[in-house]
This record gives structure tokens, C-alpha cells and sequence, in this order.
């Protein structure tokens, strides 16, 4: 009976801990040691060749609230910042622009190439950024691409660091999957605003995996011990009571 709950405890713990990995905001802590200054409109308009997308709004910058505003985006030109009432997370997902399109194998050769666009539950590899759909203060949605600590700001409510982004186009494959909650949502599949900055996230994307590990790992021991020692109280209290 013992080894069974030993066993049990151990698996409770490691979807535990799973769950905290996927959950765990560890690119909004780097980002807080790491982040980028808002960049306004001038600075837009002084440095016209620097692609600034992902970076936070600063003064200036063009405010996207309702689907009028949106229709009015130039695609692949104008950097805007999208207010969204909420966000919801889809379960597709396409390769990130920083991530290594090649499998790789343990001696460093090339492997099978990477799906372009997969659908899972849960965020549990940094190669894949998901879609998600924001809802914007005029009732209708569009689809996006940000980063996980934005969509969790968002989430909060927390929009005082939006980021500057892009409207543009997505690959079909996409499209075909994305199609069903856009029917939902009554969204267009054919757009995204693109609001990620990937030079930042491929110079920490290693940095975050290994953040999630660990605190993943360390949750995982915590959680184990503290069953263990709760399932020692109860069968040492049983032990007693079959003595007496």
C-alpha cells in the first residue's frame, strides 16, 4: 500500500510541476532585469530603416481600439499598438521566427525539419509562439501573435507596457487550423498583428527555458516532500490507532 502512494505522490507531483513549467511567467521576470525602453513616434520616424516591433509604445505611438482602426493599418508598415479588452489563448501554434527550423541531434547534426505549425494544449516548447484572439473595445476580435509575459499582462489588465507591432499576413497552414474559433470568435484569418520583438527573445529564449526548469524542478521536490510527510502523518496516526 505504501510503494502505491509513493507512486501516486510522485506522479501528482510531476503534473504538478508540468503545469507550473507551462505557467510559470519567467520571461516577465527576465524581461524586468532585461527590458527594452518604450520607443515613441519620433524616434519611429528618425530611424526609419530599425524595426522596432515588439518593443514597448512610447509616446505617440497610433492606438488601435476598434476594427475601423484596424481596416486602416497598412500591412507590413504602419507599427501600431492594439488595445484589447481580453485575450484568449488558441491551441495553434507556428515556429518562431528565432527558433532553429532543424531538429538537432546529440552530435550537433541536422535533423528532421520542425512543423511550421502544430496545435497543442499547453506552451510547453519556446520554438512555438501561439495565436491568440483579442477582443477589441468595440466588440470585435482579431487575431495576434505576442509574447507570453504580454498576454499575461493583458490577462491582468496590466496595459500600461504594450508593445509596438505589425499587421501581416500568416501562413495558410495557419489559417486552416485557426479557422474554427475565428468562426467562433467571427475574427478574419487574414491578418495577425505581430507584436513580438525576436531578437530580444532568441538572446534569452535559453535563459528562460532554463529559469522554468528549475523552478519546475524545485516545485516538483517541494510539493513531493511535503505528501510525503503528510502521508507519514496520516499512516502513522492509522499504525496507532490498529496498536491501540
Amino acid at each position: 500500500m505504501r510503494k502505491v502512494l509513493d507512486f501516486m505522490i510522485v506522479i501528482v507531483s510531476l503534473v504538478a510541476a508540468f503545469f507550473v513549467f507551462t505557467g510559470f511567467n519567467m520571461e516577465g521576470i527576465v524581461k524586468k532585469m532585461n527590458q527594452p525602453e518604450a520607443v515613441s513616434s519620433q524616434e519611429l520616424e528618425e530611424d526609419p530603416g530599425t524595426v522596432f516591433v515588439g518593443r514597448p509604445a512610447g509616446e505617440g505611438i497610433p492606438e488601435v481600439r476598434g476594427q475601423a482602426e484596424w481596416e486602416d493599418v497598412l500591412n507590413d508598415v504602419d507599427d501600431v499598438k492594439v488595445i484589447p479588452k481580453s485575450i484568449q489563448k488558441t491551441n495553434v501554434y507556428s515556429l518562431a521566427e528565432w527558433a532553429d527550423p532543424f531538429k538537432r541531434r546529440r552530435n550537433g547534426a541536422v535533423g528532421k525539419q520542425k512543423a511550421s505549425v502544430k496545435q497543442a494544449p499547453f506552451d510547453i516548447s519556446l520554438d512555438y509562439v501561439p495565436y491568440y484572439i483579442l477582443e477589441l473595445e468595440d466588440g470585435s476580435h482579431i487575431l495576434a501573435q505576442v509574447s507570453q509575459s504580454t498576454a499575461k499582462d493583458i490577462k491582468k489588465g496590466n496595459l500600461d507596457a504594450l508593445p509596438i507591432g505589425r499587421k501581416q499576413g500568416f501562413s495558410q497552414n495557419a489559417k486552416s487550423l485557426l479557422e474554427p474559433v475565428c468562426a467562433e470568435y467571427n475574427a478574419s484569418t487574414d491578418y495577425i498583428w505581430y507584436a513580438i520583438d525576436n531578437e530580444w527573445q532568441k538572446n534569452h529564449s535559453f535563459e528562460i527555458l532554463i529559469g522554468k526548469a528549475v523552478v519546475a524542478v524545485v516545485f516538483f521536490f517541494a510539493l513531493a516532500v511535503i505528501l510525503e510527510l503528510l502521508a507519514d502523518k496520516i499512516f502513522g496516526k492509522e499504525k496507532q490507532r490498529q496498536e491501540q
